[in-house]
């Protein structure tokens, strides 16, 4: 379901582009949109690697796998064709959101020392063993802009460390990620993480209407 809400607002966007969002009757589309993706649904983790870090309750970056899904045509306009694939070899995205109330307090770096991917039958994947290590991200200023009570607008900024781990993924398989990294205070002062997670590869391969489509979202 997941990923027909994805397909949803991709369709969406099309169809807008196309003149569906103007002051005119404008029909549902009509064509038919094939897909065939692969996506990766984190697993349950075990108990003994529940743990996002080595003290619970410690930071850690949060994790997905991003497979490049991509929509063509602009998929199931009028009577037109559409698809929705996605893109081998597959990225590791990952962020934290540094909330900390003083710029003192908040990360300088995010460090990657190490990633593992073992596929289900046990093989090791190269393009993870091949990393150049560390991985060393910086953080961005990110404004939010809240409404409170009596009309004011409260501002306020966070520090994002956030990036991609590019093409580490090479099968449409189920597979254990395992990576290890620090964060580093703007004293030097390092607070390690280890995570270890289970991604289950799930694929799509159907052909539906548009109409199915925006039904199903």
């Amino acid at each position: 379901m997941a990923s027909f809400v994805r397909i949803l607002g991709i369709a969406a966007l099309a169809w807008l582009a196309a003149g569906g969002g103007a002051c005119k009757p404008v029909a549902m589309p009509t064509g038919t949109i094939t897909i065939d993706t692969v996506t990766f649904v984190l697993d349950p983790p075990a108990p003994a690697a529940s743990a996002s870090s080595p003290a619970a309750g410690g930071p850690a970056p949060g994790i997905w796998i991003d497979t490049h899904i991509k929509a063509t045509n602009p998929i199931g306009l009028g009577a037109a064709s559409g698809s929705v694939t996605s893109r081998r070899p597959y990225d590791i995205a990952f962020d934290f959101t540094d909330n900390a109330a003083s710029d003192a307090d908040r990360f300088a770096r995010l460090e990657i020392t190490s990633v593992q991917i073992t596929y289900d039958d046990g093989a090791a994947e190269p393009a993870a063993e091949a990393l150049q290590v560390p991985i060393v991200v910086r953080p961005r200023a990110y404004e939010t802009v809240n409404s409170v009570s009596g009309g004011r607008v409260v501002r306020s900024t966070l520090s994002l460390l956030s990036g991609t781990i590019p093409g580490v993924v090479t099968r449409d398989e189920s597979f254990r990620l395992e990576i290890e990294g620090r964060f580093v205070g703007r004293d030097g002062t390092a607070v390690p993480f280890a995570i270890d997670q289970r991604w289950r590869a799930q694929r799509e391969q159907t052909t539906k209407t548009a109409a199915e489509v925006y039904r199903d979202g």
